[in-house]
């Protein structure tokens, strides 16, 4: 073979062989979901009245949308998104609390041992983030809370999450 061929054919092979490893199912690694609950109350009840139902159920679809979040039940969540939306009319609004409980692997690094206090602690609620949404109706209300979770708390999760 001609040497600027066989330079050519080195450098062929080894595109080949890297795009290969690139592509190969078995290389590549799908990004671990984050796990959250969602819990909508309209403001001085127990429960949702209408206009809390559809913010609930916008905020779920939009947060559902987002490929690496599953919204599971508060028992099994790390977070919770907490939403109190307003009963007032005129203009919607709403106000969001994120909340995160603590596992034992983290009040570990944290330097909590004793585990009467650690069973304590695993049993509170730490806010990571307080907002409060305005907008013209609960639709445009929803997306500024989507998108104010997906920009905040959830990116900084992405942030550190280990890296394979």
């Amino acid at each position: 073979m001609k040497p600027p061929l066989a330079a050519i054919a080195l450098v062929l092979t080894a595109l080949a062989g890297t795009l290969a490893g690139t592509v190969c199912p078995a290389a590549a690694q799908t990004a671990p979901t984050i796990k959250i609950a969602l819990e909508v109350r309209s403001e001085g009840q127990s429960a949702r009245d209408a206009a809390g139902a559809r913010l609930h159920d916008d905020v779920r679809r939009g947060l559902e949308a987002i490929g690496d979040v599953q919204l599971v039940p508060s028992s099994e969540a790390v977070r919770i998104v907490w939403i109190v939306a307003g009963t007032g009319g005129g203009p919607s609004a709403a106000s969001m609390i994120v909340t995160e409980r603590y596992d034992r692997e983290t009040l570990m690094v944290l330097g909590i041992e004793d585990d009467d206090t650690a069973a304590r602690m695993m049993a509170l609620q730490i806010v990571n983030d307080h907002q409060i949404f305005t907008g013209a109706d609960g639709s445009e209300v929803a997306r500024r809370i989507v998108a104010a979770v997906n920009g905040g708390i959830l990116a900084r999760l992405r942030a550190v999450r280990p890296k394979p």
